[in-house]
């Protein structure tokens, strides 16, 4: 690749990301060179510091002062003179340096102003501020770090140059600067480099940051007031600062802070979750996600510690937080809890988080890495009805990922894809497939994620119309259906009246996982009479076993009937082949034979002792019915192993998917689509970030970089 092509390639990629904040600084430095090359009076006595001749920055009234590196204006001794072309090239830099990073080090506060932050995203304006406002954060202290380092070092040099290192002790400027730029030392390098943030704890490297309060008060002593609008900015900057900064602190400890007297722990061997009755306040405020700021003060009264929240679906007032042991503190936490206590804890928040903007999508592809998870089940259950989310989590802690898939509420309108890469064995042993309690299929997949296969796929599947997840899921009541069938053959052999039947069946379709009225309302769909009939059932109550009737159902008999008829191309039905000789729609999408496989044992282990008993003799009677049963089976999988095409988003092979996606309206499809990451920096987020910006996806990122 020439030379010039890769610097343009890496000029783009530079003004990509804030491109808004890069300009306003480029102008700051339009505006410094302006007013410091400028010829003395240009702007009358208060810009222009160049000598005519010969053409640099001295003190014409002293050749003294000039001598010890100072010029006198407007009443004030600055230390800026610069006798030759380097001096004039190092004052350049200084001064560029300086004014580049004043958006940074007003943002690198304010985007720590959390109760300024939190009114700012509840309002329109939110609509013009950066999605990750930590990433942000991050962004300015780099710029800071590396701008203030170049501004001291060629400060240091044109002074070296002139023989004047002195003025670094006997100028305010020189003394300030050596207080600002240890400051810059303490606070930035522990957080920019992966061998310090590993080797120095989380609480070390948090209590450094509060030395941004000595670095505000250096900043505000560095240049004098009366040098504006040549520089002096300082002086009105930091004060205004470090008084917002104490009054948004002060604000979020009275009026978004409240105590939880009472705390719900469930411990597991690597984490807890944390249930906790929240206010008013807090719910109307928060609605449903974010994050929270929360304090342990039986663990330590001065750590407070952000973490996602998401709700409890059995209580709207309550809300949970999923603390994983991944530091000291976390640690104590865990070994605190190994005895069973209620001890009260603070809570600071909700505050928004770039997960929030999942509402701007109707189609949602939610990355997680470990315990990003937790704002994606949060997601998941607000949008479950109105919105279609896919979810891919990367996991390799197999109790956090079996504590979730018990208690996390998954999406049946979308992929649910969780990709293990732990070396334990899980509680569901070999299973590709797992039903949660709410009905939705979470497929298991050990190996690690690869976007450029997942995404494209994900949307092609949706997009046309052939592949959509809840296909997969209706398939796998087929299954169901049929054991359904089988049990009702069986009961016929006995003398049960048509209401004993349908009470027993509901309670074996119980014990599989499944409604009754879910399963039939597959069997019924085009027979009105039936539907009518199941209509009612839905309204009917089931206690433990017994129907209870509110009326007189005359439809059991149909309905029952209905069942006996069920036919296998009632259950898989398919479309004509089409040109290529495939199988479309519906019979490319069966999945039966896989399920079937891998999800009886997870069917039979949930139930209790005595279904258990009653359904293996059901499965183990050597009968007609069980002789049929097996040659049914047997040749099932057999016809989908010949006939059918299984569609699954992670291993297909997605040369067809790509180039569909590619061919999408971005303006009006792909507008749609939006995906969410919440996890480390590291190979996931940077693999998404490149999958995203290639098939035109928007993306927000989640990250707590501590």
């Amino acid at each position: 690749m020439p030379f010039f092509q890769k610097i343009g390639q890496a000029f783009r990629a530079y003004w990509k990301q804030y491109t808004v904040l890069k300009v306003i600084s480029f102008l700051l430095i339009g505006y410094i060179a302006l007013w410091s090359y400028a010829p003395v009076g240009t702007f009358g006595s208060t810009g222009g510091f160049v000598s005519h001749p010969p053409g640099y920055i001295i003190d014409p009234a002293s050749e003294e002062r000039t001598d010890a590196g100072i010029i006198l204006t407007k009443g004030s001794e600055r230390p800026i003179v610069a006798e030759n072309n380097l001096q004039m090239f190092c004052l350049g830099v200084t001064r560029a340096s300086a004014f580049f990073m004043y958006p940074s080090l007003v943002l690198v506060f304010t985007t720590k102003f959390r109760a300024t932050m939190e009114i700012i995203m509840q309002s329109p304006l939110s609509m013009f501020t950066y999605d990750d406002l930590h990433e942000l954060h991050i962004y300015c202290g780099w710029v800071i770090v590396f701008d203030g380092v170049l501004h001291a070092i060629f400060h240091c040099i044109r002074w070296g140059n002139q023989g004047n290192m002195n003025l670094l002790l006997d100028t305010r400027s020189g003394i300030s600067g050596i207080v600002i730029t240890i400051c810059i030392l303490l606070i930035g390098v522990p957080m920019m480099f992966e061998v310090f943030r590993k080797r120095i704890a989380y609480e070390i490297r948090k209590y450094l940051h509060y030395f941004f309060i000595v670095f505000c008060v250096a900043m505000s002593f560095h240049a004098p007031l009366s040098t504006i609008p040549n520089g002096g900015f300082a002086c009105i900057i930091f004060p205004t600062l470090i008084c917002w900064y104490m009054l948004d602190a002060l604000y979020v400890y009275l009026f978004m802070t409240e105590k939880i007297d009472t705390t719900i722990f469930h411990v597991v061997a690597t984490g807890v979750q944390l249930t906790m009755t929240v206010s008013e306040r807090f719910q109307r405020r928060g609605g449903s996600g974010g994050y929270c700021y929360v304090n342990f003060p039986w663990i330590s009264k001065n750590q407070w510690h952000a973490f996602s929240l998401f709700e409890n679906p059995a209580n709207p007032n309550e809300r949970q937080i999923y603390i994983q042991d991944l530091g000291n503190w976390t640690h104590d936490v865990l070994k605190a809890l190994q005895r069973d206590t209620h001890r009260p804890i603070w809570v600071q928040g909700p505050f928004s988080s770039p997960y929030d903007n999942a509402v701007e999508s109707d189609n949602q592809i939610l990355v997680a890495g470990g315990i990003g998870i937790t704002p994606a089940i949060s997601v998941m259950r607000k949008h479950k009805d109105m919105r279609r989310t896919n979810l891919i989590w990367a996991v390799r802690d197999p109790h956090m990922l079996e504590f979730f898939i018990k208690h996390g509420e998954f999406s049946s309108r979308g992929w649910n894809l969780v990709f293990y890469t732990g070396k334990q064995p899980l509680y569901v042993g070999d299973a590709h497939e797992i039903m949660t309690s709410t009905g939705a299929i979470v497929h298991i997949i050990r190996a690690r994620p690869n976007f450029d296969t997942l995404i494209p796929n994900i949307i092609y599947s949706i997009e046309s119309g052939e592949f959509v997840p809840e296909a997969f899921i209706s398939e796998i009541k087929i299954d169901a259906i049929s054991q359904l069938k089988e049990e009702l053959m069986e009961l016929d052999k006995t003398p049960l009246t048509s209401r004993e039947k349908m009470t027993e069946l509901i309670n074996f379709s119980d014990n599989l996982g499944f409604l009754f009225t879910d399963l039939m309302q597959e069997i019924a769909k085009g027979d009105a009479g039936v539907e009518e009939h199941l209509d009612y059932a839905k309204r009917t109550d089931v206690e433990k076993g017994t129907v209870v009737e509110k009326k007189e159902i005359v439809g059991e008999d149909k309905m029952l009937a209905k069942i006996r008829q069920t036919s296998v191309d009632q259950l898989f039905p398919f479309d004509e082949a089409d040109g290529s000789g495939r199988r479309t729609t519906l019979g490319r999408r069966t999945t039966l034979a896989a399920y079937k496989m891998k999800s009886n044992n997870k069917r039979i282990s949930r139930m209790s002792g005595d279904s258990q008993h009653n359904l293996l003799r059901h499965r183990g009677r050597s009968t007609m019915v069980g002789k049929a049963w097996s040659a049914f089976d047997t040749n099932m999988s057999d016809w989908i192993k010949d006939e059918v095409e299984m569609f699954r988003p992670w291993i297909d092979d997605s040369a067809e998917a790509k180039e569909f996606v590619k061919a999408l309206d971005r303006d009006h499809v792909l507008s749609t689509w939006g995906a969410l990451y919440c996890g480390g920096q590291g190979p996931l987020a940077d693999s998404l970030k490149k999958t995203t910006k290639e098939f035109g996806v928007s993306l927000a990122l989640e990250s707590f970089k501590w």
